[in-house]
């Protein structure tokens, strides 16, 4: 085989033409990617082949060849088998073109050959790995070009998968030099996605945030002074813990004389329950992602600087950030098959927590004071069915501080010791859990759509005054009075 283009002469005196009847050129089935025949300006058959490397595919002309011409033989070869049969077979990456001549030179056929990667097996693969999808392959030269459409963006991500592991030649040569036998790898292609999403899935995410935390500190102290002509003595036990959490005390005076008693008496004892539910609803278009925050920020002081002005005064100038608090939902859905949702979901809710603020000093006989913050996040990546929930995080926790201070050996006396200690108790108690459910969801009409705000009036004057109504009771569109014969308990609040 040589470089140039050269020119098969049939030999038409067989008399095999009668055997080989039809007028229109096809392909072999066994050819997943031949392209139907098609009748060009000049009046002969153009036709489109895309063929792997190595690949052969028979091709029967509309009339007797008198002769096969080949653009470049380096990429595909032509073997005539008759008058009106030629083999085709692709032997390098590459375009070229086949003309098929009658014997007064009238051009009978045109076949325009593409020579790439051989994707035969993949589309059959295709076909088998995700059926009901419509995905056709191209080759241009080391690339795979997938056109059509697709279901969901999951299965166009898996077309892309699947393919990807068609564009690496894991064919790779080995050399022996004086530096020893060394490998290189083969060529590597890339996949163009040129597919269609037919219908873009829209999911609803649905996340609750449910906490329950018990806090119990109690605080028993006493203090005692005497002062006198000859000396004073003081005893004061301070609460390790929690400093002192309230001012009031019983203090109980004695003097005689010269001489002074004191003894102060410290008992502190609180319980509280605090209850979080946060269930925000956020949606958003299959591979995008969504954001949600309520909440608000809060002021914090970063950096102090003191000098002097003009009167020679101190002045201390403050600088503020903005801290941010509330529930922030961030998410990603992926639709991967009828129902089956894959989720990147990130969820924070942050309280401002007074209990833990901290006083410094600002200048000037000023104090500035920073509120503490409890944060619970939770980053992580599940797969649910539409309406399927699950427990992504939870948290039950609980600690106990407990500390005592007062007089060596007198503190631990029976009964008086407890004169001369105090003491200091905390516990704290957190029940957590963080629940989503996704729903895949459609566009409705507006009507449909219930708001908040549905049917709400507010109270009329006399209702105020005489009343004390804040609102009109809630009732149908049209009729901003109480529904008649209605018992029974209604909105949201039901205390």
């Amino acid at each position: 085989m040589t470089r140039r283009a050269f020119v098969f002469r049939a030999a038409i005196a067989l008399g095999l033409a009668a055997a080989l009847g039809g007028s229109a050129a096809t392909c072999s089935a066994a050819d997943p990617d031949a392209t139907p025949a098609a009748r060009s300006r000049s009046g002969g058959l153009a036709q489109n082949l895309q063929l792997g490397v190595g690949k052969s595919v028979i091709v029967d002309l509309p009339e007797e060849a008198a002769e096969i011409y080949v653009g470049d033989p380096r990429i595909a070869n032509a073997v005539v088998r008759t008058a009106r049969r030629i083999y085709v077979s692709a032997t390098a990456n590459g375009q070229t073109t086949i003309f098929a001549l009658t014997g007064d030179g009238r051009k009978i056929a045109v076949i325009d050959v593409s020579v790439g990667r051989d994707v035969g097996a993949l589309a059959r693969l295709f076909e088998v790995a995700l059926p009901g999808n419509d995905i056709h392959v191209r080759t241009v030269a080391d690339s795979i070009i997938l056109t059509g459409s697709v279901a969901s963006a999951g299965d166009a991500q898996k077309a892309m998968d699947i393919a990807s592991g068609f564009v690496t030649d894991t064919a790779g040569s080995f050399s022996i030099g004086a530096s020893g036998i060394s490998a290189s790898g083969g060529t590597a292609g890339k996949v163009i996605n040129s597919l269609t999403i037919r219908g873009l899935d829209q999911v609803t995410l649905r996340v609750t945030v449910a906490e329950i935390r018990r806090e119990i500190a109690k605080q028993l102290g006493v203090t005692m002074s005497r002062s006198g002509p000859n000396g004073s003595l003081k005893l004061d036990n301070p609460f390790a813990i929690n400093g002192a959490l309230s001012a009031t005390a019983a203090t109980l005076n004695w003097a005689t004389g010269d001489s002074t008693f004191s003894a102060t008496l410290q008992a502190f004892e609180r319980q509280g329950v605090a209850h979080t539910l946060a269930e925000p609803n956020v949606t958003a278009v299959s591979g995008e992602s969504a954001k949600f925050m309520a909440g608000g920020t809060i002021p914090i002081a970063q950096s102090e600087s003191c000098g002097s002005n003009n009167n020679n005064a101190n002045t201390c100038t403050i600088g503020f950030i903005q801290q941010p608090y509330g529930v922030t939902l961030n998410f990603t859905p992926v639709v991967l098959s009828a129902g089956r949702i894959q989720l990147r979901i990130a969820t924070e809710v942050t309280d401002v927590d007074y209990a833990t603020q901290v006083t410094i000093p600002a200048g000037n006989n000023a104090n500035i004071t920073i509120p503490g913050f409890r944060t619970r996040n939770n980053v992580t990546t599940v797969e649910l069915p539409s309406g399927g929930s699950i427990a992504t995080a939870g948290l039950i926790g609980t600690q106990t501080q407990q500390a005592i201070n007062g007089v060596p050996a007198l503190m631990n006396l029976p009964i008086l010791g407890a004169l001369f200690r105090s003491r200091d108790y905390q516990r704290n108690e957190t029940e957590l859990m963080i629940v989503v459910t996704p729903y895949i969801v459609h566009a409705i009409d507006p009507s449909e759509v219930v708001r908040p705000d549905q049917n709400f009036e507010d109270a009329s004057d006399p209702q105020a005054w005489l009343l004390g109504r804040v609102n009109r009771l809630y009732s149908t569109s049209g009729a901003l009075q109480a529904l008649p014969g209605y018992a029974g308990k209604i909105g949201f609040i039901t205390q």
